[in-house]
């Protein structure tokens, strides 16, 4: 009978502890969210080329897909992914060696800069060049450096200095698919650094766009894809005219037809298989997207007065303005408002009654036209005094379209502890600790009786 009396003594403590702790927390309330990848049916816009996406590059939210998923050759925009690697295996300073096989591996009809081989330049110079001018020999040059961990290859045409060449290229690309996957890419496989055309080396627009979305990220990179041209300087091995070079992103001519005024960036690409490509971004306040275009069959480059409409540039800007029309971002919290008020069981008549504030402004990108009513969850880290004004106490999260916000909510004053209160307290836990003693002392006579 004693035990039984412990057990439901114990049995009310629980069902207390798990109402006071119910009081403490709120309920998510999930939105009803969007479709997480759009069609030209769902927008009305007419794209032209074979794989289009468009993605919020802060939160990878597709905002619009068109055989997002499908494989394709990314052409040169496969250099975004090689432009990564060498900002993080290399200083800008390294000064590279140029190979016979870096130089003669580009077939005929690729872009070069026409390095030359047994030349030395830095990692700067030749990361400009890889992506203003696309230039393939410079994409070599940097995967063979960046393979063998500095200079340490043959710079020769023997058969070993292109065994050795061929080996590098290798492990070059493993680290770029390695690289790939870190960011999320699932159908994507690369087998060399440039994006000369093979069979094997493949993406799709949703995996582009997600190392676009990366590469925003970088500052460097992203500073060096917005330039419009760059100059090679001469050296001991090239002696001839200046080694200039222009940008391929017609999106960026300020005075050309295709100029979008928010564009920042990236990178295009074109071979006869992989049609006219480009992973493009730009920034118009607060948002920033990312626009992929695969397998365009014109650019600005091949235009016509009849086909001006059906270029990648076109397909580009129509993204972009359907991002920009269509998308906002809606505040869902501002700093310094009330996320939820508590009462702190050992704080002192005057100050136990306490506001959490959010510490940092919450917003969505949302469609412009949507209504938003969406209740967030709040999780408490402490609730005993003594508590300090501007203490971190907790977190409000809101869950929308499968993205979680969140920021951390703050004491809005000091609570000094009661006395009084921190005695029941303490007699509360003693008591607590005294009946699991009990309980446990029962259960052994209960075995040794047995």
């Amino acid at each position: 009978m004693k035990t039984n009396y412990f057990y439901n003594l114990i049995y009310k403590f629980l069902i207390a502890f798990l109402i006071f702790s119910f009081v403490f927390s709120a309920q998510t309330n999930y939105a009803s969210s969007l479709p997480e990848e759009l069609n030209e049916n769902d927008t009305g816009l007419e794209l032209y080329a074979e794989g289009c996406i468009l993605l919020n590059a802060d939160n990878k939210k597709i905002l619009y897909n068109k055989n997002g998923n499908e494989k394709l050759y990314p052409a040169s925009t496969t250099k975004i992914i090689t432009g990564l690697l060498v900002l993080e295996n290399c200083n800008l300073t390294d000064m590279v060696n140029v190979s016979y096989y870096a130089v003669n591996s580009v077939p005929a009809t690729y872009t070069t800069i026409n390095l030359t081989p047994g030349e030395s330049l830095s990692v700067k110079d030749l990361l400009y060049v890889l992506m203003i001018a696309s230039a393939n020999d410079a994409a070599f040059v940097l995967a063979e450096y960046i393979a063998n961990k500095g200079n340490n290859y043959l710079l020769d045409s023997s058969s070993d200095a292109k065994a050795k060449f061929n080996d590098s290229i290798k492990i070059f690309s493993d680290m770029m698919n390695e690289k790939a996957k870190e960011i999320g890419c699932t159908n994507t496989n690369f087998v060399n650094p440039n994006g000369i055309h093979n069979e094997n080396h493949y993406s799709t627009a949703y995996d582009m766009a997600l190392i676009g979305c990366y590469a925003y990220k970088n500052d460097v990179l992203m500073s060096i894809a917005k330039q419009m041209s760059y100059s090679l300087p001469n050296t001991e091995f090239y002696t001839g005219d200046i080694r200039k070079c222009k940008s391929t992103n017609s999106l960026l001519y300020e005075n050309g037809e295709y100029y979008f005024p928010y564009a920042n960036g990236l990178k295009t690409g074109y071979t006869d298989p992989a049609g006219y490509c480009i992973v493009a971004s730009c920034q118009k306040d607060e948002l920033n997207l990312i626009a992929v275009i695969l397998n365009s069959k014109v650019s600005s480059y091949t235009q016509t007065n009849e086909n001006k409409n059906t270029t990648r540039e076109a397909d580009c800007i129509r993204l972009f303005n359907y991002g920009f029309n269509c998308y906002e971002y809606k505040n869902l919290i501002s700093t310094g408002n009330v996320a939820t008020t508590i009462n702190i069981i050992n704080g002192s008549k005057n100050s136990k009654s306490l506001d959490l504030l959010v510490k940092d402004d919450i917003s969505a990108l949302v469609q412009k036209d949507e209504m938003l009513d969406i209740t967030p969850k709040i999780t408490i880290y402490k609730f005993l005094a003594p508590i300090a004004e501007g203490q971190v106490m907790g977190k409000i999260t809101y869950n929308y379209n499968d993205k979680t916000y969140s920021s951390d909510i703050i004491a809005a004053h000091d609570v000094t502890s009661s006395s009084y209160a921190n005695f029941l307290i303490a007699l509360f836990i003693i008591f607590l600790v005294l009946l699991i003693l009990v309980i446990i002392f029962n259960r052994k006579n209960k075995k040794s009786k047995k």
